[in-house]
């Protein structure tokens, strides 16, 4: 008898079938793939354009999301915010629960193939019956022996995001209901929702009472009457007629209507005095003065004062402190026959009547300091270093300059040209840097070009393996060379049993195709061997490069 499947698709296994599995396929029907999804699994309907989803379930036993308790909703790509359905379709005719949890943005119902379905709020979550021809509400559909005929369709979510998301109030009168967006609660009442008093919030329309502590009171529309002059305002309404008037050296008279307007200048002369006036007593904050005559002021500081006529504008002597002679005689001293003395060096003389100059070599002792234009040291031996203001020291060889038996360390790019006749240079031997390090080749491999021209992996590789040529973590090869520049590098592969081999080189993380010696690419390594692979990097434009490359077997 063949294996027929229930309305869950659970395989039940016909008598006599499935000999040998028959264990295995009982522990899958009893498994979390199975049985678990439809008591506990989770699955997710994705959303990923603006069309409906489909669920359906088959005679397998496969993982099939119709067949989990919990579906969990997303939108990604065109779908977000799609207003569609999640269908139970072919297969899903079963009486069934559904826990939904809608992540997107839209409304999605979910439906059987027939009915009307449940809408699920996005960002909500509701338990869904499936009763085969219909999905609907389980809190809806519960009978009246349990909650009662006086309460049925006035179970609510009691949170909600603002008044609009809140339902219907005449399906769910005396209902209560929260709106996060106002921080205030509501009941249902004759066929609207009416705001509970609280602290702090909207009164709406009161019938009466006292504004003694409200604020923000709009003027134009949150008050009626007219304002009296008591208070502030003019006593009359906007469109009666008032007459205004002015007492005093500007007396006027002035009737304003309702549609009189009076503009004051911001600008310009509003008052012009005619003749002669005296301010007493009064006082002027900045005033600007034009062309004015200030006469004769008994006393005043003339810090900002500016075009003072020096012939005629001051009297007196100016001192010499100030930068005058200090005298009003006009006859100068002759340094030749009026004066007599020494003039010391603080003033700027010698501060002796001698013309004969010291003699440095016999008359001077102690150092001359640097700051004095001497060397501020008493011996100096081989090639001197400055130190500023201190005194010169002597230089030390392959530290402050280069020394033929002295070893140098060059920590910038050296350049060596020669000449159209002559090498750049001549060694006997050369050092290169090798590292030397206990890792198995795979992966991808980093050549730091500025730290070795050599590296040697000691453990067996353990897959084909990828070489990213760089000038370092934090500089690329493109940075270190110019067009035109080449560099050489050797990575030395230690191979086990199974013949792993480069099968990708990349020069700053792009991959380039190398020119293999020979013509052809390797496909596999040497077995049980050190494979020398000898890497030519050729720039030849701006990140471009060509790459000759060549293995050896060394064992």
């Amino acid at each position: 008898m063949p294996s027929t499947y229930s309305a869950l698709k659970i395989e039940l296994l016909g008598t006599g079938e499935n000999s040998g599995t028959w264990g295995t396929l009982t522990n899958t029907n009893l498994g979390d793939a199975v049985l678990g999804e439809a008591i506990t699994g989770s699955a997710t309907v994705a959303f990923s354009s603006a069309a409906d989803v489909t669920l359906t379930l088959t005679d397998t036993q496969a993982s099939q999301s119709a067949r989990n308790l919990r579906l969990n909703i997303t939108e990604s790509g065109a779908g977000v915010g799609y207003v569609g359905n999640l269908i139970l379709g072919s297969g899903c005719q079963i009486e069934k629960f559904y826990l939904v949890r809608n992540n997107g943005t839209g409304v999605k119902t979910v439906k059987n193939t027939t009915g009307t379905g449940v809408a699920v709020a996005a960002g909500k979550a509701t338990l869904v019956y499936n009763d085969g021809t219909n999905v609907v509400d389980v809190l809806n559909s519960f009978s009246s022996a349990i909650l009662g005929a006086e309460n049925a369709g006035s179970i609510i979510p009691f949170y909600f995001a603002n008044q609009a998301a809140f339902p219907s109030a005449s399906t769910y009168h005396g209902a209560i209901a929260h709106s996060h967006a106002d921080g205030a609660m509501y009941f249902a009442h004759s066929s609207a929702w009416v705001r509970m008093l609280d602290s702090g919030g909207p009164l709406g329309t009161p019938s009466s009472g006292t504004a003694t502590n409200l604020t923000g009171l709009p003027l134009s529309t949150g008050v009626t009457g007219t304002l009296g002059a008591a208070n502030g305002g003019t006593g009359v309404a906007n469109n009666a007629a008032m007459t205004v008037t002015g007492s005093g050296n500007f007396a006027y008279t002035r009737t304003l209507t309702g549609t009189t307007n009076v503009t004051l200048p911001t600008t310009g002369t509003l008052a012009t005095l005619a003749g002669t006036e005296t301010l007493t007593n009064k006082t002027l904050t900045s005033p600007v003065l034009t062309t004015p005559a200030l006469g004769t002021p008994a006393s005043g500081v003339m810090t900002n004062v500016t075009g003072l006529p020096l012939t005629t504008g001051v009297t007196g002597t100016l001192p010499i402190a100030n930068g005058g002679t200090g005298t009003t005689s006009t006859t100068f001293t002759n340094l030749t026959t009026n004066v007599t003395g020494t003039l010391p060096i603080a003033n700027g003389g010698t501060g002796t009547t001698s013309t004969t100059f010291a003699n440095l070599t016999t008359n001077v002792t102690g150092t001359l300091p640097v700051a004095n234009g001497g060397s501020g040291a008493v011996t100096l031996t081989g090639v001197l270093k400055g130190n500023g203001t201190g005194a010169f020291t002597a230089a030390t060889a392959g530290t402050d300059y280069v020394a033929p038996g002295t070893a140098t360390t060059f920590t910038a790019l050296q350049t060596f040209n020669g000449t159209s006749s002559n090498a750049s240079h001549k060694a006997t031997n050369m050092l290169e840097v090798a590292t030397v390090s206990a890792i198995a080749a795979t992966g991808t491999i980093n050549f730091d070009t500025t730290t070795q021209s050599v590296l040697y992996y000691t453990t067996s590789a353990t897959g084909n393996f990828t070489v990213n040529f760089r000038g370092s973590s934090g500089t690329t090869l493109n940075t270190v060379m110019q067009t035109g520049e080449s560099i050489s590098a050797t990575f030395l592969v230690t191979t086990g049993a199974t013949a792993y081999y480069n099968s990708v080189v990349q020069v700053d993380g792009s991959t380039v195709t190398p020119k293999w010696q020979g013509g052809t690419a390797p496909t596999s390594g040497n077995a049980s061997s050190i494979d020398s692979y000898t890497y030519v990097i050729i720039k030849t434009g701006s990140a471009a490069f060509t790459v000759l490359a060549s293995v050896t077997k060394f064992a």
